[in-house]
């Protein structure tokens, strides 16, 4: 019978942390107008490789960078929970402490969430999404 190897004979792991999310998108405006109501600044406007835009948003510790690639296709993703169905990366989260005052924030500056707040028990949290200009799902989180 074999053995698993043992904890000690396994390499180091590297130490890492969440920096950012990335987010092709065909108008950067819009983009930035919509995280701007969810809290984000914009942090840095420039442009790398062949003229590549490129801009960062923040929020804390949160970074978000928005590119606008040229002749970039849409994901095609649907409304959450639909969005999941396509394998990747399918949604930014962002945490709450009070899902139920954000949602009430969101919706006055005119958001309208893509699915309302829903307990998700097995995971410990309630959740809700709005889909960003472009239809990228973006959920926000309230551990229980």
């Amino acid at each position: 019978m074999a053995s698993p190897v043992a904890a000690q004979d396994a390499p180091p792991a590297p130490e890492l942390g969440h920096w950012m999310v990335a987010i092709s998108v065909d108008d950067l405006d819009a983009e930035t107008a919509f995280f701007r109501k969810l809290g984000f600044a914009v942090e840095l406007d420039t442009k790398f490789g062949p003229g590549i835009p490129v801009r960062w948003l923040v929020s804390g510790d949160e970074r978000i960078e928005l590119l606008k690639i040229a002749d970039s296709k849409p994901s095609g993703r649907g409304k959450p929970p639909a969005h999941a169905a396509l394998r990747g990366f399918s949604q930014v989260t962002l945490s709450t402490s009070d899902i139920q005052a954000t949602k009430a924030a969101l919706v006055a500056q005119g958001l309208t969430p893509a699915m309302d707040v829903t307990e998700v028990a097995p995971l410990g949290v309630k959740v809700m999404y709005f889909q960003d200009p472009e239809g990228n799902a973006i959920e926000i989180a309230q551990k229980l």
